[in-house]
């Protein structure tokens, strides 16, 4: 039997830059700031997702 929800997500990130680069289309401005702001709201999002899980 195969697992078909598995993901190539890697632990602790929602939507990987990778993947959110392919649709944010031309970035005008500096990349690697923008990749280091949507990795940090990444996170806080995986946590908040745990907390909430884990609360109920």
């Amino acid at each position: 039997m195969t697992d078909n929800n598995q993901t190539n997500t890697p632990p602790g990130v929602c939507v990987s830059w990778e993947e959110a680069r392919k649709q944010l289309g031309t970035i005008q401005g500096n990349e690697e700031q923008i990749k280091q702001t949507w990795e940090q709201n990444d996170a806080e999002a995986y946590d908040y997702y745990w907390q909430c899980l884990l609360s109920f």
